[in-house]
Parts: C-alpha cells; structure tokens; sequence
C-alpha cells in the first residue's frame, strides 16, 4: 500500500510539476512580442511589397484617423492595419481622432468624409477615404509619398490591340487599376506612324495591334530600346492579320527572338487548365518570379516564343510549356497531334536585358494577351496572374526592391479586448483550469488512497 501511495504521490507530483512549467511559458509567451499568422491567405500579415514600403521611409510619417464612432464604421480594422505597418517602422506615427471635434485637421487636410485616414509625409499628405484602406491603399499612399515620380506606361494604341479601358471579360481594365493602385501612371499613345516615343515614358506596352506597325513606328520602337526603354509586348496565335504579327516580329528582330505564331496545346492535365490554356508552377529566376513559385498562372491561347536571344544580352524564360506539349501551326478544328506539329517544351514568357550605354533596355515578351486580360484577373479569378502581371511592370520601371505578392485580400475583423475581458482571459488560463486539473488530480490520489 505504501508504494501505491508514494505512486500516487508521485503522479500528484509530477502533474504539479508539468501545469508549472505550462503556466511559466505561458507568461513568458504573453511578455513576448511575438506572433503568428495562421491564416490560410496570411491575411493578418503585411506582403513583402508593403514591409518593404514601410522600411523604405526616409522620414517621418503622421498617420491621423478621423473617424466617427458608430454603427458601419470600420475603425477597429483600419487602426489594425495601420499597427501593421507601424510594428515595420518607427517612423511611422499614428493617432486617433473625432472627426466632429478635431476640426484643426479636417480644415488643414481638407478631410470631407468621416473614417478618412491621412497620411502626412515631409509635407505631402495622401488621403484615404473608408473606401480606399485596404493593404494595397495604404502601400501605394506610402510609395507615392516616398517616391518623386511616378512611373509612366504608355499604351500603345490606334492600332488595334487591348485596351486598358476595357471592362469587358478580355479587356485589360483590371491591369490599369492595379497600375494606378501601385503608383504608376498610364496613357494611350498612338502608335501608328509615330516617329519618336516620347521621352518621358518609362515603360511602352505593344499588345498584339491587328494593325500592321509601319516602318517608321518599328525604328521608333527600335531607337527608344536602344536608348534604354523598356517595352512590353505581347503576341497571339494564328493571327487574324499576319501583317500585323509580322511587324511585331520586326520589333523583336534585333534580338533574335519572334513570335512562332503557332497554338501551343499542352497535352499534361497537371500543367493546364485545358488543352489550349498552358499552366506554370515552376519559374525561371527573375525578380518577377521571386515570390510565386509553386504559384500557377495561365497562358490562354499562347504561341511560342522562338529563336536565339542576342549574345549579349541577358534573357530568361519566365513560363514554358512541357515536353507533352505541341504547337499546331495553320488554324484546324481538330487540336488532336498530327504528325506535322511541332513538339515542345515551348517558351510562352520571356524576359531579356540588353545592354544600351549607361543602362540596359529590358523587354518583356508574352506569347498571349490573355495573361492579363480582366477573365484572369480579381475578382475573376485568384491564380498568380495578378502577381506576375504587376511584376513584369514593376520590373519594366525598373522597381525590382519592390516587386512581391500584392497585398492580400480584406482581413477579418481583429479581437477587441476590454480589461475586464483581459483579466477574465487570464484568470481562466492561468489559474482556474490548472485549478481544475490539480483539484482533480487530488480527487483520484484521494479516492485511490481511500480504496487501498
């Protein structure tokens, strides 16, 4: 009976001993700073893009909040966000104010709407309506704040092609939000017959014209490349003009690349949405593939990017095909293999850096001008177009500090706790359910000892 009972003892103990060691990391782990986000999108945790943005502040930055308490306002998940951003960077300063009784700030900062956020920084202020607080809000605030100069896209147009104001499921009006949401400019330029692109555009966008580029706009193109441009262009399959595919060529001649102008079919169910929509997960190694490996993204519709790159410059194949894949070169109904069809792997996403004096040019070819069409995009879809889109224009600006995953989507609603909450918390973790548990263990030794 003696040793049941030094048994019990020891058990009562060691339980003791194990709640002691629970409780003890349990204050430690409260004194701590540290957290973690186990969400599924990590939606409680700021992107590379925007740690980067707070980190980068040469200065400090006032952030002022005027709300207005009440039913539909949105304070508590603004003022979590904005926490966010100051557990990055001391500099970044944040208060709260009533919007009905600061009214120094409303006239200073011409505040119109209640739950305006205000963003002061060395003397510019940026001002973000309850409509306009989300992550990517707030990131692109601080980098046009931090930056002199926005960065110019300039779409080419009057020849056919995508536009950036078209809303409809393959217009391209989802890529000028998310431009004009990342601090970058846009405008139309008609390319047709342009002698000269204008000095101050930091990017040119060719999507696939289905009209013929003339003499005059290829050496236009080629003189500003030359001069250290950076261009994007994007090309499609079976061209219903070939004149005008051809003269796409012509801008990529110089550096040895074309557009095959035949449909890749990617016959490998694991890298395709269907037979003609070629999926990537593995990228090549560039700034604009650094933070979506393992990340899909579609290539609708593509052709293949063919050719010898020039020597001297440096390319890199962001997306290709597998080597289950064909391309089919004349338009047919039936995309079964024959034997005339070419086999893959194929190239449909490349990059190329090209020397041009002081600075190298950098161009972005794209078999499809489905890759950033709105159907692939947000709300539409949730692959990591959004992502590579943004990059190539982010790496075309020649921002490679700043290119990473987009902000992510809306977070939930944080935990407000009260002081009573607080205390109720830590009395029921810290000492009633160890309490429990001790008093149990007691209970078993007793009745065990009363039996014996």
């Amino acid at each position: 009976m003696n040793r049941r009972l030094r048994t019990g003892s020891g058990s009562l103990v060691l339980t003791v001993a194990v709640l002691g060691v629970l409780v003890a990391l349990n204050i430690l782990a409260a004194r701590g700073a540290q957290a973690w986000d186990l969400t599924r999108s990590g939606i409680n945790t700021l992107a590379p893009q925007s740690v980067l943005a707070a980190k980068n502040l040469g200065s400090d930055l006032l952030v002022i909040g005027l709300f207005r308490s009440g039913a539909g306002s949105d304070q508590a998940q603004t003022e979590a966000l904005v926490a966010l951003y100051e557990a990055q960077s001391p500099r970044i300063v944040y208060r709260s104010e009533n919007i009905d009784v600061d009214v120094a700030d409303v006239h200073k900062y011409s505040v119109t709407e209640p739950d305006t956020l205000v963003l002061d920084y060395r003397g510019k202020t940026q001002l973000l309506t309850p409509a306009l607080q989300t992550e990517q809000d707030f990131t692109s605030a601080l980098l046009k704040l931090e930056a002199g100069h926005s960065p110019l896209v300039c779409w080419a147009a009057g020849a056919g092609g995508r536009s950036r104001s078209d809303t409809s499921q393959t217009g391209y009006s989802a890529v000028a939000d998310i431009l004009a949401r990342n601090n970058f400019e846009t405008k139309d330029v008609l390319i047709a017959g342009l002698a000269a692109i204008p000095s101050n555009c930091d990017e040119l966008v060719l999507i696939a014209p289905s009209v013929p580029l003339s003499a005059v706009s290829v050496t236009a193109i080629g003189y500003y490349v030359a001069a250290g441009g950076s261009v994007l262009i994007a090309g499609d399959p079976w061209a219903e003009t070939p004149a005008a595919a051809a003269s796409l060529n012509e801008v990529l001649k110089p550096y040895g690349l074309a557009f095959s102008g035949a449909l890749v079919v990617e016959t490998d169910a694991s890298r395709a949405f269907d037979l003609i929509t070629p999926a990537v997960l593995v990228y090549g190694s560039s700034p604009i593939t650094r933070d979506i490996q393992g990340l899909a993204s579609f290539f609708p519709q593509t052709t293949a990017i063919k050719g010898e790159p020039d020597p001297a410059a440096r390319a890199v194949v962001i997306g290709a095909t597998t080597r289950s894949s064909y391309a089919i070169s004349a338009p047919r109904q039936d995309l079964s293999r024959q034997p005339e069809d070419e086999a893959g792997p194929f190239a449909m996403m490349e990059t190329l850096e090209v020397p041009a004096g002081a600075k190298s040019a950098r161009i972005v070819i794209v078999g499809t001008t489905g890759f950033a069409e709105n159907r692939v995009l947000p709300p539409s879809s949730n692959d990591a177009n959004l992502e590579l889109a943004l990059a190539s224009f982010q790496w075309l600006a020649r921002e490679d500090a700043l290119i990473s995953i987009p902000p992510k989507p809306a977070r939930a609603l944080p935990l407000t706790l009260t002081r009573q909450d607080q205390s109720t918390i830590i009395f029921v973790t810290i000492f009633l359910m160890p309490g429990l548990i001790v008093f149990a263990g007691v209970m078993v030794w007793w009745r065990r000892r009363l039996i014996r």
